[in-house]
């Protein structure tokens, strides 16, 4: 029998490279920190993408 990792583990997916952000709607100031966090995340991606496309030429 196969072991599954444990899905609900934060450490499982940090272990495989992906960053969970918990964002509670009950509470809008968690609502903002986490899209905030997102948004920060997205724009560091694009921006290195943009660092690798430009060093291809």
């Amino acid at each position: 029998m196969i072991n599954e990792p444990d899905y609900s583990d934060p450490a499982y997916w940090a272990s495989q490279g992906i960053e969970i952000i918990v964002i509670d709607s009950e509470d809008q100031e968690s609502v903002n920190a986490g899209f905030e966090q997102i948004g920060q995340r997205v724009q560091q991606a694009l921006s290195e993408i943009e660092q690798a496309d430009d060093a291809d030429f």
